[in-house]
């Protein structure tokens, strides 16, 4: 049956996950036959043009809206006005997605059954104290009010699932992400064991370290994230540097690359650090990245579920990380169980020196990646959502 599905989200912009996960169910619902609506302010190039509508939903407010509860009340003013365009042109949707906040309140103002989009709130370990006051109203409304009005709950990982209510649970569901977006062989059936029975990863690696001067005898680490200079504390992405400049002073050969968004100037802070910077790597470029890895690391201290884990993995390549949120529902390599540095720096230089742990953890990376796809993901909260309809 067609369904009428609307997602709403803060922005549509290259680099970040939430982003890219709305896209690609967007895209899988739309070819699954449903009419699916994107509502967002922010958007840039990088998913126009797409089988499923892009739209802009203008938020009024400007930098009082830096306090939640007033871009909270702003949104809802917002999601009034739509309601309103919608009902003057006869349209209407049947289920909707909201996945963000400011925008759990679309079912209640456009009265219409919602599915709770969970992708968790992170920790305000290092935020300011009115940042943690943001966070700490977002979290209370979020668990208090509005995943109470929906008539169901999509979490990305169990580990954010066990985080909730009994009651939240008992009308929840695990849909895990997909990692198959980057996957240069998508249409072909992945039967055999090996990664490389489907892509040349080979020439993908060398192709990809020649232009960015990686020698190709080089022990290349890799890292996938906003490489901004504040980060948060969380993320851990000054850690991951300290770790690849430790590995360099053991083994020569060793080089870390960190892949994400950033400006020059946080380019510049890389490159201080030890580490290649590869800025706002388009995605078609991404499979060369992963390709050209030895293996993954990241020193995250809280992950609701961390999708370059996944991505590496659908290219066979294994993870050094903390065994910590829900690195464990998917990750492949080394896992370390504690928070202590030291012992990730012992675990990522023993992935570097022993070529044939590397290959055995990627082929299992690999093998556990397939259970990871869009197109699961997609079915499975196509069923979700007429549940919800019911």
């Amino acid at each position: 049956m067609r369904v009428r599905i609307a997602f709403f989200t803060t922005r549509m912009l290259l680099g970040y996950g939430v982003d890219l996960t709305v896209h690609e169910l967007a895209l899988r619902l739309t070819r699954r036959g449903h009419q699916v609506d994107v509502w967002t302010p922010t958007f840039d190039d990088t998913y126009l043009n797409q089988p499923y509508g892009l739209h802009k939903i203008t938020v009024h407010g400007d930098s009082a809206n830096r306090a939640l509860p007033i871009l909270e009340r702003n949104a809802q003013i917002a999601l009034g006005r739509l309601r309103r365009e919608l009902a003057e042109a006869g349209r209407g949707y049947d289920v909707l997605l909201p996945c963000t906040h400011p925008y759990y309140a679309a079912g209640t103002v456009l009265d219409t059954p919602q599915v709770f989009f969970n992708f968790g709130n992170v920790p305000t370990d290092g935020f300011t104290w009115k940042r943690k006051l943001n966070w700490a109203w977002l979290h209370h409304s979020e668990d208090l009010v509005f995943k109470n009005r929906s008539a169901r709950i999509v979490s990305i990982s169990r580990f954010l699932h066990e985080q909730q209510t009994a009651e939240q649970q008992a009308r929840g569901t695990v849909i895990h992400l997909g990692g198959d977006h980057y996957w240069p062989a998508w249409d072909l059936d992945p039967a055999s064991s090996t990664v490389d029975a489907h892509y040349d990863r080979a020439a993908l690696r060398s192709g990809f370290r020649e232009r960015c001067g990686i020698p190709e005898n080089a022990l290349l680490l890799g890292y996938c994230g906003r490489l901004h200079r504040q980060h948060p504390a969380y993320k851990g992405t000054t850690e991951v540097m300290r770790l690849g400049r430790r590995l360099a002073e053991r083994d020569s050969r060793i080089m870390l690359a960190m892949c994400g968004i950033g400006s020059e100037e946080d380019g510049h802070w890389v490159r201080e650090q030890g580490a290649l910077p590869l800025l706002n790597t388009a995605p078609a470029d991404m499979p060369g990245f992963y390709a050209s890895l030895d293996f993954y690391v990241t020193a995250a201290r809280w992950e609701g579920f961390n999708l370059p884990i996944l991505e590496a993995a659908w290219h066979g390549v294994p993870t050094v990380a903390y065994e910590v949120g829900a690195h464990a529902e998917h990750a492949s390599g080394i896992l370390v169980p504690e928070l202590n540095y030291d012992e990730l720096c012992r675990a990522a230089l023993t992935m570097a020196r022993d070529k044939a742990l590397r290959e055995d953890f990627g082929r299992q990376a690999w093998q556990r990646a397939r259970l990871f796809s869009w197109d699961k993901a997609a079915a499975e909260l196509e069923q979700v959502l007429e549940e919800a309809r019911a």
